[in-house]
């Protein structure tokens, strides 16, 4: 009972990690020969089940065959494997490209067109785009030139990626703040290091879960054995994790390997910036090339924080600058199905929204309109793509423009 007890309470914790990494089941010393086998066996067994919803969630053991062949150039043999796969995960864009890539190849061109150009619409992932670039027709994106002195005559939307972006993303946001506002739009990239993160997401998720993993009397019975003071473990996280790691090493070591896979996985990915220390290097990086005409705008993937919020899609100092960040518009951070047309309209509404209060105008509260205040995503989602005819006024006479008027209603 004890250790059942131990494994409800790794899961609880585990929960709140959302990680579930994939781990090998090879040993050392086994030939190719061997992992081929069992990996083609494992494959095809989930294979003959396509009819079972529940299998799909052990589909990566389709994909780890498919990166086998893929590895051994025999992408042939691989497409068999990808159509199975995509038959649990058809919305999987990574293995879309890779099916489009091997159809190209066998000369089905306009099947590999067809699957190539749903793949350049929904994809969210830059690498799984530039794959299937070639079969477009397409070139890759261009690097964004580095930060520098511009001298421009009219007000002009800067925008500045910083950390790791979507080049093709922000290239779309570029095309769309042109076209919609009149203004000009360049993009440079950083031209210094990103400020380390500010603080874990999992930091926020310990202290959440901490209470109720140290009152389950099976822990408690375990802490009092080992001379170990609850209290110590209420406020030092890192203290925390290494006692979980021993009390699982004591009772379910298989548990421990996962824990600590999981606590170095967390370390790395669930981190947040605060807006402060971003906009402090965005400013830095700016201070020696910008003028007063420059509208300038910080793009990143990093979630960012406020002191008195948890999160925000932007932060913005009027008359200054603003940072927007489009994490929380992502398909894997909102468990959705990919869809960049999607995240670039999040993100050029976030841009709305920002714009105006970077000019110095006040919040909108006109429901149809993309400056009013979202509470979350589903909100997000609700505003239009263009301002209020009140709020593209008045940005249309502060920077001298023409702003497209919103959709006459029908």
């Amino acid at each position: 009972m004890k250790k059942i007890k131990s494994i409800v309470c790794l899961l609880l914790f585990l929960n709140c990690c959302a990680f579930s990494p994939v781990s090998g089941g090879f040993k050392t010393g086994d030939s190719a020969d061997n992992v081929e086998i069992q990996l083609k066996a494992e494959a095809e067994s989930l294979m003959t089940q396509t009819n079972n919803v529940s299998s799909s969630s052990e589909v990566a053991k389709i994909w780890k065959y498919v990166e086998y062949l893929w590895d051994k150039d025999r992408r042939p043999e691989a497409g068999r494997y990808i159509e199975a796969g995509l038959t649990f995960e058809p919305f999987n864009y990574y293995y879309q490209a890779k099916l489009a890539l091997v159809l190209a190849e066998q000369g089905r061109n306009r099947e590999a067109y067809d699957r190539a150009q749903i793949v350049y619409e929904k994809a969210e992932d830059e690498e799984t785009v530039e794959m299937i670039l070639p079969i477009l027709k397409k070139s890759l994106p261009a690097q964004f030139k580095s930060m520098e002195a511009a001298e421009f005559a009219s007000p002009t939307v800067v925008l500045v990626t910083m950390g790791e972006v979507n080049h093709l993303l922000v290239l779309e946001l570029q095309q769309k703040i042109s076209e919609y506002t009149g203004l000009a739009v360049v993009v440079f990239s950083e031209t210094g290091t990103p400020p380390p993160p500010d603080r874990s997401f999992f930091t926020s998720e310990i202290r959440r879960m901490r209470p109720t993993i140290l009152g389950m009397p099976e822990m408690v019975a375990w802490l009092n054995s080992h001379n170990i003071a609850t209290a110590s473990l209420a406020t030092d996280n890192e203290l925390f994790v290494k006692t979980m790691q021993q009390f699982l090493e004591e009772n379910n070591p298989v548990a421990a390997k996962g824990f600590k896979t999981n606590m170095d996985l967390a370390r790395l990915r669930l981190q947040q910036w605060s807006y402060d220390s971003l906009r402090d290097y965005l400013v830095a990086m700016a201070a020696p090339h910008r003028n007063e005409k420059w509208l300038l705008i910080g793009i990143t993937s990093y979630d960012m924080y406020m002191a008195d919020t948890n999160y925000v899609f932007a932060g913005t100092n009027p008359y200054a600058q603003a940072i927007i960040s489009y994490r929380r518009f992502m398909s894997d951070f909102n468990q959705e199905p990919e869809n960049r047309k999607r995240l670039l309209s999040r993100l050029f509404k976030q841009f709305l929204s920002v714009f105006g209060l970077l000019n110095g105008m006040t919040r909108c509260t006109f429901p149809d309109c993309a400056r009013v205040f979202p509470r979350n995503i589903a909100e997000h989602d609700e505003k239009p793509e263009y301002l209020c005819d009140e709020c593209r006024q008045t940005l249309e006479k502060l920077l001298k423009t023409r702003i497209q008027p919103k959709p006459a209603r029908r």
